[in-house]
């Protein structure tokens, strides 16, 4: 057979993983010169792939402006392929619309530089999420090229059918040995090196002998000023070329794809980590062609390879006969493919960066979007410049090294300040925008010493809820001054709704202030202030709010029911937790009479692995709070609202008795140096929960901060199901929930250990049909569901080591991947009948993450009424996804997706200034006109569809 041999000219380059941004960005700029020069040069060498991401060239003009024409006349012509992405994300560890907004941005990017590559080259994540075939259909976009994640054992050939759940298809395409790189690895890499391979293609290497018969020059600074550069680099390319060694990689190449392949075309790449392009790669393929009789190898592009797959698959009818495969692709390499490892420990690394990421993206996607769009709704100007600024610096993050916590320290604390300033954005946004509504809400009826208070709701669902802030009352009003002692004694407050009826208040303390006032014009003012902090029992209708009057006053509290009626035990109309001496909770769940015992028990055991692998030392040393005493106390008691905290100091070992230099427990580079395990000296590690339960809720929220002291060592909490008949488990993930087996696989002989801890975005829900028990989340993105008659749900919330890299890049001494310092975590518990569906976990997650927003004013008159709802919709199951600008139009997209496998018939109300409404895609392209009636408008949505409405 003759092949047409399609050789992608691409690199993998990684924004940030082994240096800083700054010094990769130079590094890029070398490479992009070489690049430039290169394809101007020589007509021959007429495509390049820049791994599918805009940001490569965005970040080279930043420091080349003076190129910008010659690189968007490359991008132009088509040699130069831009995007899809701006950067490169790890799928699982960020939010759907996270995957959406890195799209659209990689879109506009690669747009206003010429031209958008619309091809899905995936090769980037740790696993694939089960809606990316219809992600990137919507963007339009039907092949799927990728690697990490597929079970390999499943397919005979390299390409197949991937479903996502809305019945969404695309074809999916993985690659042979050594993937992304293969033509690098056999063919390229003898080449330049000059060397016959003998067993594997990784067996021969430069030697310093070679190099300098070559011609090449070894540099390395070796001042204290570089002590941390222990590598050498070479300035000039050693002359070392061997046709022969090619050739013979050029045949071991071919046997490694042609029987796997479909077609007679071949897919050949070049894409090793930060290389620069070489200029002699046509000369290579010339010399190659004029030796070969099988076909013909030539610089191509990925459109006009899957382009030509995809032809003769249809024009041959063997399309008819792949293999169809559904869902998530989230399997552990077995095969020993040294270059395709699932690599489930990033899930887990660096903690605390995810934690901050998670946080970033709620507030600006639950908060300051949606409350932009409402200013704008009302005559308010939208803020598009900073909001694209904030997803940006989120965006960065996400690239898949950084948000994977890969990378060595010195950008870890560079991606801190990328959150910090997107939620300085996003808060500031939100503030300017919820301040704006609340000035313009009629609140008239306030009397002189009245405050008005204004519940915002930025989700989808109804809530009814008990919500938390404060109030503050001038010292002028002289509610509470006696003479002498200032402000004192006991005050009570009276909360009123819209209606005028009173609503449920607990004051939560009481402190004194002095308060400033910014005028708009002209300098501040400031008073002195008592500010009490209060919760109500709000109800507060979906996307909008409720408005109450508060009224201090000095008569006495009322005799009221609290919550914590009896020493350790928390009791609403749902559920009673019972809090025992070691600070594990018995929980029974009222309306099913289900008791779960022993929640929020402690584990902690030793990690001697690194950012891709948990690895447990020889002598694993397993700890558990379980029958170690605690201190429990009363923090706060009412009606509304009541919290226990459990105090302990844990000790634990100082870290591991022995050193190690390589993090993967598998593979040619794994060398165990000593009987590792967990040291004898210990410190104390201070772990504080408060456990707090709200009137009418229906889940047990739980805040827990550790003071972490130790190093080397993995903790997680506990929560025992005890639903032994339960096989599988429900976990959120980017726009969709999926089904994962409990069971774990006999891999014995697998190059990669089968995975027993997985991702989740919200939650993890357990269920054996009849009860079940959920567990939320803000941020932490590793759980695990014991294979045992336990069934426990066991989240991560330290997996702490002190290396960066990889199995062949190990970089020692990274102090902050040891997450030293105090961290908090916030989860919560919700028992429940039947599974994830009935009880509405998936509001129940975004409420928890999402929380009301409020604000205060002073009496004042305004043309919006003191309860709103912008939007509704008449399913729940509809989960909100966005309230957003549109990309390139004066208009907002309403997005939301269905999680469950059912159709629902959703009919959505909308603003009174909304006229018109267009289904549209992911990439804002409208496809159908919606009718607009009596305010609303009807729809069907399928199974597992992500929705998309442009508001006019």
């Amino acid at each position: 057979m003759k092949y047409d041999m399609h050789l992608i000219m691409n690199t993998h380059w990684d924004r940030e993983y082994r240096w800083s941004f700054r010094e990769t960005q130079m590094r890029l700029m070398e490479a992009g010169d070489i690049l430039i020069d290169t394809m101007e040069k020589d007509s021959r060498f007429k495509y390049f792939h820049p791994d599918s991401q805009a940001s490569f060239l965005e970040d080279y003009l930043e420091l080349r402006p003076e190129n910008k024409e010659r690189v968007h006349k490359l991008v132009g012509e088509g040699r130069i392929l831009a995007g899809p992405w701006y950067t490169l994300p790890a799928e699982f560890l960020v939010s759907g619309e996270a995957l959406t907004r890195n799209l659209l941005m990689g879109h506009r990017i690669a747009g206003d530089m010429g031209g958008v590559m619309k091809c899905a080259y995936n090769i980037f994540s740790w696993g694939q999420v089960s809606q990316l075939p219809q992600i990137y259909r919507q963007f339009g976009m039907d092949t799927i090229l990728f690697y990490r994640g597929i079970d390999q054992s499943k397919l005979d050939k390299l390409e197949f059918w991937w479903e996502a759940p809305d019945g969404s298809r695309a074809m999916g395409h993985t690659f042979g040995s050594y993937h992304r790189l293969n033509f690098w690895v056999y063919v390229y890499g003898p080449y330049i090196k000059g060397l016959v391979q003998e067993g594997s293609p990784s067996s021969g290497s430069f030697s310093i002998e070679s190099i300098r018969d070559g011609g090449g020059v070894l540099v390395h600074m070796s001042d204290d000023a570089s002590k941390d550069d222990i590598n050498f680099h070479t300035l000039n390319q050693p002359k070392a070329n061997s046709i022969d060694a090619a050739m013979q990689g050029m045949q071991t190449l071919l046997d490694s794809v042609k029987d796997i392949s479909s077609t007679s075309n071949l897919l050949f790449l070049q894409g090793f980590d930060q290389e620069n392009p070489d200029p002699i790669v046509p000369d290579l393929i010339d010399q190659i062609n004029e030796r070969i009789d099988y076909g013909k190898i030539h610089i191509s592009s990925l459109p006009q390879y899957v382009k030509k797959v995809r032809a003769e698959l249809e024009e041959t009818g063997k399309d008819k006969d792949l293999v169809t495969m559904t869902g998530e692709m989230l399997s552990v390499e077995s095969n020993g493919d040294a270059f395709a490892p699932l690599y489930v420990g990033v899930f887990s690394a660096r903690m605390p960066l995810k934690l901050m990421n998670d946080d970033a993206q709620y507030r600006l996607e639950k908060w300051a979007e949606p409350a932009a769009c409402w200013q704008k709704l009302i005559g308010g100007e939208y803020p598009e410049t900073v909001l694209r600024m904030a997803w940006k610096n989120i965006l960065q993050n996400q690239q898949h090294d950084g948000i994977g916590g890969c990378h060595v320290d010195r950008i870890q604390l560079a991606m801190e300040e990328r959150y910090r300033e997107a939620n300085d954005i996003s808060e500031a946004v939100t503030r300017d925008a919820l301040k704006a509504l609340t000035a313009q809400i009629d609140f008239s009826n306030l009397g002189d010493k009245e405050i008005g208070v204004t519940v915002f709701n930025s989700t989808l669902t109804v809530r009814q809820e008990v919500v938390e802030f404060v109030v503050d009352v001038p010292h002028e009003w002289g509610m509470r001054k006696i003479p002498g002692h200032h402000y004192k004694v006991p005050m009570m407050v009276e909360v009123f709704d819209a209606d005028g009826n009173e609503v449920r208040a607990q004051i939560c303390g009481i402190e004194d202030d002095s308060v400033y006032a910014y005028l708009k014009y002209g300098s501040a003012f400031n008073f002195d202030s008592t500010r009490i902090k209060i919760a109500i029992d709000a109800d507060v209708p979906a996307m909008g709010w409720s408005s109450f009057k508060v009224v201090p006053k000095q008569a006495a509290s009322r005799p009221v029911d609290l919550i914590c009626s009896e020493p350790n035990v928390l009791e609403n109309e749902f559920l009673r937790a019972m809090i025992h001496g070691d600070g594990t909770v018995n929980l029974l769940d009222k309306q099913t009479d289900e008791i779960y015992c022993g929640l929020n028990a402690f584990e902690d055991e030793g990690e001697c692995g690194g950012p891709l692998t948990h690895v447990t030392p020889n002598e694993p040393g397993l700890y558990s709070t379980n029958d170690q005493p605690a201190s429990i106390a009363l923090v706060q008691n009412g009606p509304l609202c009541s919290t226990l905290r459990v105090e302990r100091d844990w000790l634990l070992p100082e870290g591991l008795d022995a050193e190690r230099r390589i993090h993967v427990p598998h593979g040619a580079e794994w060398v165990d140096y000593g009987a590792l395990k967990r040291s004898a000296v210990k410190k104390a590690v201070k772990l504080v929960t408060e456990i707090t339960l709200r009137r009418d809720s229906r889940r047990l929220e739980f805040s827990t901060s550790v003071e972490n002291t130790v190093k080397d060592h993995r903790l997680r909490v506990l929560f025992p199901s005890g639903l032994e008949k339960a096989s599988v488990c429900h976990v959120d993930s980017p726009y969709d929930v999926v089904e994962r087996g409990i069971a774990i696989p006999d891999s014995t002989g697998w190059y990669e250990e089968a995975a027993k801890t997985l991702p989740t975005s919200s939650f993890v829900d357990v269920s054996d049909g009849t009860n079940g028990l959920a567990v939320m989340h803000a941020g932490l993105s590793e759980y695990e569901v014991t294979d045992n008659k336990q069934r426990a749900i066991a989240l991560t919330l330290l997996r702490c080591f002190g290396t960066a890299g990889n199995p062949s890049e190990t970089h020692q001494d990274q102090a902050l991947a040891q997450c030293q310092g105090t961290h908090v975590f916030k989860y919560a518990v919700q028992p429940h009948a039947g599974g994830w569906q009935q009880a509405g976990v998936v509001a129940e997650a975004l409420c928890f993450n999402a929380p009301l927003r409020v604000a205060e004013c002073t009496p004042h008159k305004g043309s919006l009424p003191q309860v709103h709802s912008f939007f509704t919709a008449d399913d729940d199951r509809l989960v909100l996804s966005a309230l957003k600008q549109a990309e390139h139009e004066d208009a907002l997209v309403l997005r939301g997706y269905n999680p469950t496998r059912e159709d629902l018939d959703v009919t959505i109300t909308l603003p009174e200034n909304i006229a018109a409404v267009e289904q549209v895609t992911l990439e804002e392209k409208a496809f159908e006109t919606l009718s607009v009636s009596n305010g609303s408008v009807s729809l069907k949505v399928g199974k597992g569809e992500i929705v998309n409405l442009l508001l006019k």
